[in-house]
């Protein structure tokens, strides 16, 4: 399948990116980058970084708007720290991001090009999606799929950006209200992966622990295991975030793999009732069960498959491989 994944690229969303341009079955069309937890420039920065890494650099990436959808300019924030992946260090350095097309000029190149074919991932804030429904109403329609991984449905918001907000919707919360209004009223299927869903389905601590395993028992550096192995850091300014007292909270790799393996999520039918853009609560976004709801709220996700899976992508190890065969062909069937 073709996707294209719309992301600000914080440290944890390393994992997401890295996951499906190493899944076989995902073939990545574009790169949109768009502020929000960093400043454009240090995002910019991280993603030729990674991507000088692990030498791959066919996938092209499109710079975004330093700018929300209120005139804001995205500086990221104190409980997600916007600044350069210092401890990365790689003589060569590639200039990957393309400046002449934008993120959202990109978004609608290749849905035009690829009409009804690109499954659109967007786990950033969502100011590059709601910019390209209003510079053309036709784009989300053009689109196979929509998942988003931002806001919360819960009342109150624990270990975020604030007590009411996740940090994309809070990030962007005008371009939450586009989405309530007009992108999702459009007729394609529309997921959304929130913060309570992250939450409350962690990924088990021994994902961590297998990466350290598997990349030791290797007699060859696998440039992947190793990057994941040095971001597995409960010291690290950058990651320690995605350590919970229940598990990893990595939500941008419950979206990627689940575009690509539905059957990881239980969803519930819902409509988007208030957006929050300002005060106290900006961000917040209301969610109301209905029967007839166009959005799927995701509610549970099969953590230890998603474990499991993103493992098994970069060990490729036959008697791993084997090890995972039947959840696999589990999860083959959608």
């Amino acid at each position: 399948m073709k996707v294209i994944i719309d992301t600000d690229f914080g440290v944890s969303d390393t994992f997401s990116v890295l996951y499906l341009a190493a899944a076989t079955r995902a073939e990545v069309m574009a790169i949109t980058l768009v502020a929000g937890v960093g400043q454009t420039e240090i995002i910019t920065q991280n993603i030729e970084t990674i991507k000088s890494l692990i030498e791959q650099h066919s996938i092209p990436i499109y710079l975004g708007n330093s700018y929300n959808m209120q005139g804001r300019f995205m500086e990221g924030s104190e409980y997600f720290v916007p600044r350069p992946i210092e401890e990365i260090k790689h003589e060569e350095q590639w200039e990957n991001v393309r400046r002449d097309i934008s993120s959202v000029q990109a978004l609608l190149h290749y849905t035009k090009m690829y009409p009804k074919q690109i499954h659109g991932i967007f786990i950033g804030p969502l100011t590059n999606l709601a910019l390209a429904y209003m510079m053309d109403n036709e784009f989300p329609s053009r689109l196979a799929s929509i998942t988003i991984m931002g806001s919360d449905s819960s009342e109150k918001t624990t270990k975020n950006v604030s007590k009411h907000a996740e940090i994309n919707a809070f990030n962007d919360p005008l371009a939450y209200s586009v989405l309530k209004e007009c992108i999702s009223k459009t007729n394609i299927p529309i997921t959304i992966v929130d913060w309570t869903a992250c939450i409350k389905n962690p990924l088990p601590f021994s994902l961590e622990e297998k990466i350290k395993e598997y990349n030791q028992m290797l007699s060859k550096i696998n440039r992947y295991l190793n990057l994941f192995d040095m971001f597995f850091d409960r010291t690290n300014v950058d990651t320690k975030q995605i350590y919970h007292s229940n598990g990893l909270v990595i939500p941008g790799l419950f979206a990627v793999m689940g575009v690509i393996y539905p059957n990881i999520f239980k969803t519930k039918k819902v409509k988007i009732t208030s957006v929050e853009v300002s005060g106290k609560r900006k961000g917040h976004v209301d969610y109301e069960e209905h029967p007839q709801g166009n959005l799927d709220l995701v509610y549970e996700v099969d953590a230890k498959f998603v474990a499991e899976t993103f493992v098994a992508t970069f060990f490729k190890w036959d008697i791993l491989q084997k090890h995972f065969l039947m959840d696999y062909i589990k999860y083959d069937k959608l």
